[in-house]
């Protein structure tokens, strides 16, 4: 009789453990989805913050062009009288 309880004990212990493996495994598997899938997120915030700040950048180096190209043109242009350079 405790033969039988002995067997009876690990068949309900084995029972437990192959579902705690069963609901393991599946989570371990939603885990893995989900991270793969918040990888993919912040990889593409990271993309769209770096685009922005390299656009802000080309914005301010073009404006900065187009002011050093405005002086360089008033250098081209016949100077007035009142702006001649004096020694």
């Amino acid at each position: 009789m405790v033969f039988m309880e002995v067997i009876t004990e690990y068949a309900d212990r084995r029972t437990e453990l192959e579902e705690r493996i069963r609901s393991l495994e599946s989570e371990q598997s939603t885990l893995l989805t989900e991270i793969t899938g918040l990888k993919e997120k912040l990889t593409t915030l990271e993309l769209e913050r770096h685009a922005t700040s390299l656009a802000n950048e080309v914005e301010a180096l073009r404006t900065e062009k187009a002011v050093l190209e405005e002086k360089i043109a008033t250098f081209s242009s016949p100077m007035a009288p009142s702006e001649s350079y004096q020694v």
